[in-house]
Formats: C-alpha cells, structure tokens, sequence
C-alpha cells in the first residue's frame, strides 16, 4: 500500500531474511569486528562500529558483549570482499564501490532494526583510507544532513548486496559449481546407471542456460558489466569469492545456516533457528527435507 516502503529502515532489514538475497545475513559471534585483510595495504582491521555505538544505538537495554551473548546482533559483511576491488572500480567512469558493514539489533518483536553502517575506502597512491559510521537519525541529534546520509548509505549496502546475489549467490553458488559435477557424471557414469538418472533432470539444461550466461550475461561489456557497479571487475569479483567462501561441505542448507550462525543444530538433529521468523530457511528446510528424503529412499533402494 505504499510505494515508498522500501525507504523504511523495517524494510531494509527485513530484506534480509526475506528479499532477493536471504543468503548473507549473519550472526555476530564476537566484538570488535576484525578484517581479515592485511592492515598495511588496506588499513586498521578493527571496525569502527564499536561496543560504544552499539550501546547508543540499542538505548542502552544491554552492553554490547550481552548482546553478543544474546544472539541479538546479526550483519551483512561485505567488507572483506569487496575492499581489495573499491580503487579499482572507483577509476571506472560512473561508478563507485566500497567495502561496508551493515549491523543489525534483534529487537523483542523477533524482527530485526538496522544500528549502524561502516562505509570504507582503503588508501590509494595519492589518497589516505577514508571510512565512516553512519546510524539512524533521530532524537535530538537528528538532522537532514544525517538522515540523508543514512539513507545513501543504506542504498549502498543494497547496491552491494544485490551484486552479491548475483555475482555470488546467483551465479556462483547455483549456476557455475554445479558444472563440474555434470561434466564428471557424463564422463564417469552410465546412462543406466541409478545415480546417473537421478541427477539428469536436475542437470538438465545447465550447461546450456550457462554457456547463453557467458555470451550475453557475463560476457566482456555484457549486461553484468555494464550494470553493476563493480564492472568489468564483476566476475573477478565472483572469482574471489569461489576463492575465499566456497566450500563443498557448507553449500547445503542445513550447514550453511550453521556457518552463519543462523541455526545450531538441537540434540535431537532438528535445526533451531537464531531468529524465528526467516522465511528463506523455514521455507528452505521443508524443501531440503523433502529432497532429502525422497533421495534417501531412491538411493536405499538399489
């Protein structure tokens, strides 16, 4: 009922559990946040949303380090994996890029509020590294200029965010890894044989829908790189992150949900989620177990 509802800091949030990439959310399991970088080409790897903006931002109800306790703080990290590309992509003609961090307060309604978003750009030949904390204005330290800030800033987030989904999660995560195990199957097994049929329907098409990707899509000045703001850096980026992120034994939902801190696994197996209503793994889980199951029974039967 309203068209600028994406405006909201609710909205914001609650795209990521349940927008166009649910995949990046992640618990907060230990303050300060560090990089992972090497400080002396990309700066101090300590953040500067700290236990004291934190605090501010939450009214005080808890510390920071009850907060962690707690399971209260969740972020969108992309920090790491974008910084090593920001001067680069920041030469290309309009366009810009930086690393960011976006945190998030679990609030007693189960839904998540936005605190505070770091911004970073690393030093550059003839510049310092420039990085800045924006939060939410309101109260008496409210002010256009703020509110504004705050508002590019979150564009800015999404902007990354949406590359990430299609760069990585997209792309990546469902598209490109899967090529090697149908290339391996159609050279390894039988057509006859149970598991061969098994895994045809789902490879089916793959490797065409891929090969018309890498013609039109993901081609040198195809419709990635000249819409995303990384650019032409786009798939170098997808790249790094195949390096950095993926691993096989994480990449089904259950343990994915795990290394993100989004569920830990019960005594009794079931998985218990950190935040109820996250619609991607609710959802997600009975579609797993119901693959899980079906190709359980097939497998158990020869």
């Amino acid at each position: 009922g309203d068209k600028y509802a994406w405006f909201r800091d609710e909205e914001f949030a609650r795209e990521t559990l349940a927008g166009v990439n649910p995949l990046s959310i992640q618990l907060v399991r230990e303050l300060p946040l560090v990089s992972k970088l090497d400080e002396k080409i990309y700066g101090p790897a300590d953040s500067l949303i700290t236990k004291e903006v934190i605090e501010e931002q939450i009214n005080g109800v808890m510390t920071a380090e009850e907060a962690v306790a707690k399971k209260k703080l969740f972020m969108l990290d992309y920090h790491d994996l974008y910084l090593p590309f920001v001067n680069k992509v920041r030469q290309l003609e309009g366009t810009t890029l930086y690393g960011s961090r976006a945190l998030f307060f679990l609030a007693g309604d189960g839904t998540l509020r936005p605190i505070a978003i770091e911004l970073t750009r690393p030093k550059s030949a003839s510049k310092p590294q420039w990085r800045e904390v924006f939060t939410p204005a309101s109260g008496h330290k409210a002010s256009i200029t703020g509110s504004w800030q705050w508002q590019l800033a979150k564009a800015h987030v999404v902007c990354l965010d949406t590359g990430y989904h299609q760069l990585v999660s997209h792309w990546l995560r469902t598209h490109c890894c899967v090529e090697p195990y149908i290339i391996a199957a159609n050279r390894q097994l039988s057509q006859m044989h149970p598991i061969y049929r098994l895994l045809a329907p789902s490879f089916r098409f793959t490797m065409e829908i891929n090969a018309q990707a890498r013609k039109l899509l993901i081609n040198a000045d195809g419709i990635i790189e000249s819409t995303f703001s990384p650019g032409k850096y786009s798939m170098e980026i997808s790249s790094a992150a195949y390096a950095e992120q993926w691993q096989f034994d994480k990449e089904a939902l259950p343990e994915d949900l795990i290394r993100r801190g989004m569920a830990v696994r019960g005594e009794d197996g079931k998985l218990e989620l950190a935040i109820e209503d996250y619609p991607y793994a609710n959802d997600g889980l009975l579609v797993w177990d119901a693959i899980k199951q079906w190709a359980s029974d097939y497998v158990a039967h020869y």
